[in-house]
């Protein structure tokens, strides 16, 4: 079983690479802690309105390329939302500054788009302009777009930072106050009545997208005043507006970048202690669109999956990769054709591995990796293991068979603007087992997906 296998986990370092003194060995512990079951939908995209208008085309359904890069990832949720979601109105609306109108065939391509992927789709509801009449409108439009299953709603966009830098209207003005939370509540119970009586039925409804710590206090306040079904955050580890110099390559790969994840556990656990699930609802490497030469590079998709785990194992129930036109997103589709960004490769072994109903446990750390331990359906194990450190380290297995591994490193950086190689940083192999153990090498800077055979 899970744990007796995982208990015999041990790391057996061998010679280093070109002469170097073997290393200390040494033994990783069985899983402590709880066990996490998988739900559905835990890796998803998010992607502002303009960018999805662009990507769904000219034509009444949306281009292939769209629907394969969608495919791949399993069954995303896709949220369609971020900065423009508080700058959107339904189609017609009259032009103002700050606000822009969506497309008039909008959701009659994105109803196409549902029929071909059947993938749940979060509506990003316009909050920062408290204009209800607009979420009623684009409830209806989205309902008659989308079946009630697999349709929800997202109360405004970082609510909690509106006013510094977002600005918000207060009835008479765009302005740069930050908004109470009295006034979020308010407008926020607002667009849930108004949905309510635009669809017919209590649509499930998630917020308030944190963006900061502020109004992190507030989740309790949050649960007992409105009818969430989902309390979400946003999550960027670097900082990339205004070029900031964190957002390095190798700052991305550090075991720090992922302790950031930390300062969203209390959201997770004050959520559960509510009764509601908690999201991820945005994310990505690097805040303000990416960075170049870091968000685009091969160890966008070792930080990615890394994360997804630290995640879950944090008690989230899923993440949500943003999409802007900037060098973060996971794919671009450009006149039909379709671009898998590294990143992609992260987000697409997740997907595979994180099935709904999936048991995950940690594996306590060690040294300088990290890792959990996984039971599948039909008892397939796998664990999934961390090296940050610099040099490779070796791990041995016990295994009825063959391993298999997929291993996603940084690959050879291709430079600062330049694209990366097709399938840079990922590898498949197979390791044979020699008296019931595989040897395993963990390159430095590298995770490993490792599928293990079934014992006997």
């Amino acid at each position: 079983m899970l744990a007796a296998a995982a208990a015999t986990l041990l790391v057996a370092l061998g010679p280093g690479r070109h002469g170097a003194k073997p290393q200390a060995t040494l033994a990783l512990a069985a899983p402590a802690g709880p066990v996490i079951t998988i739900g559905r939908h835990t890796v998803g995209l998010s992607v502002e309105y303009p960018l999805l208008a662009r990507d769904l085309g000219s034509g009444s359904c949306p281009p292939p390329a769209l629907v394969r890069a969608i495919a791949g990832l399993g069954s995303p949720v896709l949220r369609i939302g971020g900065d423009s979601q508080d700058q959107v109105a339904p189609a017609g609306t009259p032009a103002q500054a700050g606000l822009t109108d969506l497309p008039a065939d909008f959701w009659t391509q994105v109803a196409c788009l549902e029929r071909e992927t059947r993938i749940p789709i979060v509506v990003g509801l316009n909050l920062a302009w408290g204009t209800p009449s607009w979420a009623a409108e684009m409830a209806a439009a989205a309902r008659s777009a989308i079946p009630r299953r697999l349709l929800s709603f997202e109360l405004g966009n970082e609510p909690d930072i509106y006013g510094d830098p977002v600005k918000w209207w207060d009835g008479s003005a765009l302005v740069a106050t930050r908004m109470p939370l009295a006034t979020y509540l308010a407008r926020a119970k607002a667009l849930e009545a108004v949905l309510e009586a635009t669809l017919g039925f209590r649509a499930d409804v998630e917020g308030p997208d944190f963006a900061s710590g502020r109004w992190t206090a507030s989740v309790p306040a949050l649960a007992s005043t409105l009818r969430l079904h989902i309390i979400d955050a946003h999550y960027y580890p670097l900082e990339g507006c205004g070029g900031q110099a964190d957002a390095t390559a190798a700052a991305l790969l550090t075991r720090q970048v992922q302790g950031k994840l930390d300062e969203r556990v209390r959201l997770a656990r004050d959520a559960r202690a509510a009764g509601l699930k908690a999201v991820i609802s945005e994310a990505n490497s690097v805040s303000c669109g990416g960075a170049s030469g870091v968000s685009d590079q091969p160890g966008s998709a070792v930080w990615a999956l890394r994360m997804i785990v630290t995640a879950l194992r944090d008690g989230f129930a899923g993440v949500r990769f943003h999409s802007s036109g900037g060098a973060y997103d996971p794919f671009a589709v450009t006149a039909g054709t379709l671009e898998l960004r590294p990143l992609y490769a992260g987000l697409a072994a997740a997907a595979r591995l994180l099935v709904a109903g999936a048991k995950l446990q940690a594996i306590p750390n060690a040294a300088a990796l990290d890792g959990v331990a996984i039971t599948g359906p039909g008892s397939r194990r796998a664990v999934v293991l961390s090296n940050y450190g610099r040099r490779p380290v070796w791990v041995s297995l016990a295994t009825g068979g063959r391993a298999r591994i997929l291993e996603l490193t940084p690959g050879t950086p291709s430079g600062r603007n330049a694209p990366p190689a097709a399938g840079a940083g990922v590898r498949y192999a197979t390791v044979a087992a020699v008296g019931g153990r595989a040897r395993v090498e963990l390159p430095a800077n590298s995770v490993e997906v490792i599928t293990l055979a079934p014992a006997g």
